[in-house]
């Protein structure tokens, strides 16, 4: 009996304590306040950047003085390697590919041609992590010219 007792009171020892620490819950991690982008998509993931936006207006200006696309919500380091545009001028829209994160001179031209109501999105854009091997999709937003 005495063992019992002794047994049964080793158990409780150990026992309620690890019991106790197992129910704590960690506290939870504030998101980042860089990354809009993931509150406003319906998931996660990486997120195309043209003139600081991840989609929606764009004036005439931010378009004429960006060239380049870029990735946000992923590795930092991260670099987007292909990418088509599709552009909608006037009902017809025509898309162009691009092998890099830069826009091409015609990509360029089209883009400044647009007026009030245009608009263009950037899919199939694939980027690599920074270990150079690793690919991922990238998550991009219509833009309309206002």
């Amino acid at each position: 009996m005495k063992n019992a007792v002794k047994n049964l009171l080793y158990l409780f020892l150990f026992l309620f304590p690890a019991g106790f620490f197992a129910s704590v819950a960690a506290p939870a991690a504030s998101p980042s306040p860089g990354l809009r982008a993931a509150a406003e998509a319906p998931y996660g993931g990486a997120y195309l950047l043209f003139a600081g936006k991840f989609g929606g207006e764009i004036s005439r200006k931010e378009i004429a003085g960006h060239a380049e696309v870029s990735v946000d919500g992923c590795a930092k380091g991260s670099q987007i390697f292909q990418f088509t545009l599709y552009i909608t001028k006037d009902g017809n829209t025509v898309s162009m590919k691009s092998k890099s994160n830069i826009l091409t001179a015609e990509m360029s031209a089209k883009l400044k041609s647009l007026s009030k109501g245009d608009s263009f999105e950037f899919r199939n854009t694939k980027a690599h992590l920074p270990n150079g091997k690793d690919v991922v999709d990238v998550y991009a937003k219509r833009f309309v010219v206002v």
